[in-house]
């Protein structure tokens, strides 16, 4: 019994020194954490961070005993126990030797920075999610994370996002960096032209269009993004495309075949009908160019495919028509289009003998050559394209019997936007304001367009002044245009840009200026006049002097 006894106490003994033993090992083993005063923000900004649950400082210790921490910022999505010289290797050190006080608690402030440099390699900040790690003084085990969202613009439009080679896509966006530069890189190359905007305004925002270059079938990557704050991606899928010229020929005549947005470097047919007429191969931007000879067959509309080994295919109808054959020459694609004021010459044979052919132009036809055909039946006119639409038209070659059509594609460019000289921003200049700006050179010619208006927005409410079709680059206003009087709080604001022959608009340049008190022109009329009555008055004045003092 009292053995019995004995043991109880000495296991209650026991389970009271494991409780003991638990309390302060429970305590050592809750988890760190740490709290960001706000988990969003923006470059250079100041962010509060607390701690607790650290192992404290115990400045009683024989030594005194205290702990420190060091705060890094990096691009690497981190977690606990991750190496900051290994798993995380692009960040920066952004505070050190951080104290946890005797409670295990600490509290201190870091910058978000505007470039990660104490790792490899090197990286600027930008928009998008970071990680804000806890390490122990000059150790490189990370402790605790806590993820961070640098705010950045967006995208609000990128519309179409599929479509051919040529495609102009329009792009617009907002809450980018304020008043910096736009880049727009596909597939990593930022030799794409941009037209429209190519920097944002005061509020981060922008509208600007590309046009999509060469570039096999499939998805592509366009990349949109300031000098310091947003990069955003975006997918541009490349549908293939084919055409060919002339749309109709008899058999033996030759058809040229271009396609773009193919595979690369891969084997291309060319089926007309059920027959296999030609082959070819593109290049490494999926672009051919393919001639056959029209077979033997039945007058009729034939289906002309272009197919290639990867199962890219497009197709487009063909008039097989006996007797009559017409060509261009140069030959345009949407890839190498031709422009306004282009000289192109078209050639026929088999046409009515010695009569007059009528050659017109696009789909609201103008006739641009009446050729007359030889004894045989053939005819060559060269004439100018005239003034049209970017984008795919048609050539029409008539006798009154015959007819034949050919393929003509206009460039869809914009003209680059024009540099604005006079008036210099913000400073005050006349009623009849002269406005000046550099050349804008285009194939298809250019014209400018001038606004003026009270409003930076240029609504309608707000326009005083607008000028179309300017063929020189500087515009005086007249008398009924003289701007009134207007301050440096309340400036006028004005805009030009150059719009081509093919109706492809440039962005607009921006302006402001201030306007002085004018006098009207009947009041300097007035004054003018009385000046000479004054000076002929004061004149023989003078004479009646001189004549009474002799």
């Amino acid at each position: 019994m009292k053995r019995a006894k004995l043991f109880r106490m000495l296991a209650t003994c026991v389970v009271l020194s494991l409780l003991v033993a638990l309390v302060p090992a429970s305590s050592a083993l809750a988890a760190r954490e740490i709290d960001l005063e706000k988990d969003e923000g923006e470059i250079g900004e100041y962010i509060d961070i607390t701690g607790e649950n650290w192992p404290p400082s115990d400045p009683g210790a024989d030594p005194p005993f205290y702990r420190y921490l060091d705060i890094y910022f990096t691009s690497d999505e981190a977690g606990i126990g991750d190496d900051m010289t290994e798993e995380v290797t692009v960040y920066e050190l952004v505070e050190e030797e951080v104290q946890v006080d005797t409670d295990g608690e600490f509290e201190a402030r870091f910058r978000v920075p505007a470039e990660l440099t104490d790792g490899s390699p090197d990286e600027d900040v930008r928009g998008g999610t970071y990680y804000v790690c806890v390490t122990y003084f000059e150790d490189e085990d990370i402790k605790a994370v806590a993820e961070f969202t640098i705010a950045a613009g967006e995208i609000t439009d990128f519309d179409p996002d599929s479509g051919p080679v040529g495609t102009i896509v329009e792009i617009s966006g907002e809450g980018f960096a304020e008043s910096e530069d736009i880049t727009i890189e596909y597939d990593g190359s930022s030799s794409i032209d941009i037209e429209g905007d190519k920097d944002t305004d005061g509020s981060g925002d922008f509208d600007c269009t590309i046009i999509i270059p060469s570039s096999i079938a499939g998805d592509h990557t366009v990349t949109i993004k300031d000098e310091t704050l947003t990069e955003v991606e975006e997918t541009f899928t490349v549908e293939p495309e084919m055409s060919f010229t002339p749309l109709q020929a008899p058999p033996g005549g030759t058809v040229t075949v271009t396609g773009t947005g193919y595979g690369d470097e891969v084997d291309v047919d060319i089926i007309l009908g059920t027959a296999s007429v030609a082959t070819g191969e593109t290049d490494d931007d999926g672009d051919f160019t393919i001639s056959f000879t029209v077979p033997e067959m039945a007058e009729g509309t034939y289906d002309l495919v272009a197919e290639d080994d990867d199962g890219n295919d497009d197709e487009g109808s063909f008039i097989v028509e006996i007797g009559i054959e017409a060509s261009v020459s140069p030959i345009t694609t949407s890839a190498s289009p031709g422009h306004v004021g282009q000289e192109i010459t078209v050639s026929g044979v088999g046409f009515n003998a010695n009569s007059t052919v009528t050659i017109t132009y696009t789909s609201e036809p103008q006739v641009v050559a009446m050729p007359e055909s030889d004894a045989e039946g053939d005819f060559s006119a060269t004439f100018e394209i005239p003034e049209s639409e970017g984008g795919a038209h048609t050539i029409t070659a008539s006798d009154g019997t015959n007819s034949l059509q050919l393929a003509f594609y206009m460039e869809r460019q914009a003209p680059e936007i024009p540099e604005p000289l006079l008036p210099e921003m913000g400073v005050k200049a006349g009623a009849k304001t002269f406005f000046d700006w550099e050349d804008v050179t285009d194939l298809s010619g250019v014209t400018y367009e001038l606004q003026v208006a009270t409003s930076d927005e240029f609504t309608a409410s707000s326009m005083v002044v607008e000028v179309l079709g300017l063929t020189e680059s500087e515009y005086t206003l007249t008398a009924e245009e003289a701007l009134e009087s207007r301050s440096e709080e309340e400036p006028y604001y004005w805009r030009v840009r150059a719009v081509d022959g093919a109706g492809n608009e440039s962005g607009w340049t921006l302006g402001e200026f201030s306007v002085g008190f004018n006098w009207p022109d009947w009041i300097i009329h007035l004054w003018w006049g009385l000046g000479v009555i004054g000076a002929v008055f004061f004149g023989y004045y003078l004479g009646k002097r001189r004549a009474y003092y002799y």
